[in-house]
């Protein structure tokens, strides 16, 4: 009998099976890339599996939450069934036993199912990801078992769970109510005003901190809450926000009493607790599809950006004043220079920079201050990203020399500071003899969207504002940053892979002491950066296609549920008197109204969230502001063209039950 049960319910069925499967299969793949040992082996892939179990964490929870809430739809279209087994004789405990060989056969369709498959496309996937990390590929087949012990406890767990609250279900019911079950609808709802408020006061609150937020720092501090709060709102707006929007219709009797407007506006409304809930989901999943792909796809397309930003030169020695290990800057250059000239390399391009980097806040017009450890986002909001070099340091990096004086500096800003004549840095004042059209392309945007360059006449100025910092900090007002030299090297026309030899000669027999000093080399962190931009591109991609893959069953069953509901109440219409092209045209506008208010709101919730979206991608060294557009402008493009495949297919099977 659970057998045929399941092959009688196969339209609802399977695609909950489909859906089971694929999620086991991919969960698996998470689990396998990151417990994966030979990605450990390759460079950089250390990020890997840090990513990977973040993204396991993610689709356990998803997987969870998601087949929980699908399992709803398939009792609620088998309450009738359930009821009639009940009436027929068969008492509770005969029902609860066939529910638990359906459950026996739904674990070994998706779990079996879902790891034979998950195995089998192993391999595919991580040759994918190899290719998307440049790695070269090895030859083998391997299968994880603590990745498929982990999946099937998971998935066992969860079909468990479904069991449990479905017996609950069925054993605090009535046999009537189990009749009724399938075709009791919601009763007209009652427009909530409080949590319509509450609704446009969450929205509102997740819309402005995310349009108002300057600062990468802030934003990497109040993205979630903003996410938290849009989501919160989206879910009140959808339910009782839908009601009084309708109930506003339905008050325009011009609009409310044509036949098209009369059946969808009343169809809804009889029934938009259960709808809107179904709508606010599809919108908070199509939305994650849009911010989660758009963003990796940026990132990945944008590494070479944020790595030439972050990395301009092949290599570059660095080292503070204060860490120095005893060793002066003529004898790191000729320790650099004895490996040069064994190597056979010759630099084409040699540049030194003393400079101090470091956030600090605007106490007020002119005048920087030390930025407090323990301070309020509020706070955060007047912080600026200072850089302070020599006149020496600013002629190597521009070939422009300044004449200052000490106690004199040069000064570039963000924004129009031009009325300045002063600068005072805690208690050191300088005079601003001259503002510099443009910073040096090193200049690397930190933690805020406000920035300073400044060039002091030497080392003396330089050493002096690090000395008022430290009288700042025992006098506990913030964090000190420190004085850096860099020596940096570029080879034109050199291999990648000479550069990097070069790069582990230096490693080898210039950083002798601990704490002397670091190099970087651009080529080396290439792999880096694609392991982690490339890691979180193929996570993005994945967890884009979970999230469609709920959407697409969200819709279906809501559309399959909607379907049997409505197909008795248009064939009362058509008793009395409606024609069938008024039913289609009635259908029609219901369905248009349902599918695409979702898409609506997941584009807008993405336009608002672009700018804190930015400052989070500023923050990790991608200031490409274009290309992100780009990214999501065709992330959209692609989604919504989908979106109408998805309607399309599904509104046909809608037609077809009410027809």
């Amino acid at each position: 009998m659970a057998a045929g049960n399941l092959v009688r319910n196969r339209r609802f069925v399977f695609p909950y099976l489909l859906t089971g499967l694929i999620t086991v299969a991919m969960f698996y793949n998470m689990t396998f890339l990151a417990f994966h040992k030979e990605i450990n082996n390759m460079p950089g892939g250390a990020t890997i599996p840090t990513i990977m179990s973040l993204g396991t964490g993610v689709v356990g929870i998803f997987a969870v939450i998601f087949l929980l809430y699908t399992n709803t739809f398939l009792m609620k279209r088998r309450q009738k069934e359930i009821g009639l087994y009940n009436i027929l004789g068969m008492s509770k405990g005969h029902i609860a036993l066939v529910m638990l060989w359906e459950t026996f056969y739904t674990c070994l369709i998706t779990i079996a199912g879902g790891l034979l498959l998950g195995i089998l496309l192993s391999k595919l996937i991580l040759l994918l990801l190899y290719k998307v990390l440049f790695f070269t590929v090895s030859f083998g087949f391997t299968v994880n078992w603590q990745s498929v012990g982990t999946t099937a406890l998971l998935f066992a767990a969860i079909n468990l769970a479904a069991l449990l609250i479905n017996l609950l279900h069925v054993r605090l019911s009535k046999p009537v109510e189990l009749l009724k079950g399938g075709s009791v609808g919601e009763k007209e709802p009652k427009t909530k005003l409080l949590l319509v408020l509450l609704g446009l006061a969450t929205l509102g609150a997740g819309y402005f901190i995310a349009l108002t937020t300057e600062a990468p720092l802030q934003a990497l501090m109040l993205f979630f809450l903003a996410v938290i709060l849009v989501i919160v709102g989206t879910y009140c707006l959808f339910t009782a926000g839908s009601i009084a929007f309708l109930k506003a219709m339905k008050r325009r009797k011009d609009y409310y009493y044509q036949p098209k407007h009369f059946i969808g506006v009343s169809g809804m409304l009889y029934r938009m607790k259960q709808n809107a809930v179904g709508l606010a989901n599809i919108c908070i999943l199509s939305t994650m599809v849009l911010v989660t792909v758009s963003t990796c796809v940026c990132l990945y397309l944008g590494t070479g950006d944020a790595l030439n930003t972050m990395y301009p030169h092949d290599i570059t020695y660095s080292q503070s004043w204060q860490d120095s290990g005893n060793r002066s800057k003529e004898e790191v250059k000729a320790q650099i220079q004895e490996i040069l000239d064994k190597a056979g390399m010759v630099p084409t391009h040699v540049q030194e920079m003393d400079q101090l980097t470091s956030v600090n806040s605007m106490l007020e017009d002119s005048t920087l201050g030390l930025v407090d450890p323990e301070a309020n986002l509020s706070d955060l909001s007047n912080t600026v990203t200072t850089l302070i070099t020599t006149a020496e340091s600013y002629r190597q990096m521009t070939g422009t020399a300044l004449d200052l004086a000490p106690g004199e500096v040069a000064l570039n800003a963000s924004e129009d500071h031009t009325d300045w004549q002063t600068v005072t840095f805690l208690d050191l004042t300088f005079t601003v003899k001259e503002w510099l059209p443009e910073p040096p392309d090193l200049f690397v945007e930190g933690y805020s969207d406000q920035y300073l360059f400044l060039v002091v006449a030497d080392e003396a100025d330089l050493e002096a504002i690090y000395q008022q910092q430290l009288q700042a900090k025992d006098g506990e007002i913030g964090l000190v940053s420190k004085i850096y030299w860099g020596y940096s090297m570029d080879f034109d026309g050199a291999t990648k892979d000479q550069i990097t030899r070069l790069y582990d000669l230096l490693l080898g027999n210039v950083l002798t002491d601990a704490g002397d000093g670091s190099f970087s080399c651009r080529d080396v962190q290439e792999s880096e950066f694609y392991a982690l931009y490339g890691g979180l591109l193929f996570l993005g991609l994945f967890l884009g296609l979970l999230f469609l893959m709920a959407t697409v069953l969200i819709i279906y069953y809501k559309q399959i549920s909607e379907g049997y509901e409505d197909k008795e109440r248009f064939a009362i219409l058509e008793k009395v008197g409606m024609s069938q092209q008024q039913v289609r045209t009635a259908i029609r506008s219901q369905v248009r109204m349902v599918f695409f208010l979702p898409l609506l709101g997941a584009m807008v919730h993405l336009a608002v969230a672009f700018k804190v979206i930015t400052k989070l991608l500023a923050a990790l060294g991608l200031q490409n502001i274009p290309l992100f557009a780009l990214c999501c402008a065709g992330t959209v493009a692609v989604f919504a063209v989908g979106y109408f495949v998805i309607y399309h297919l599904t509104a046909r099977t809608y037609y077809k039950i009410v027809r």
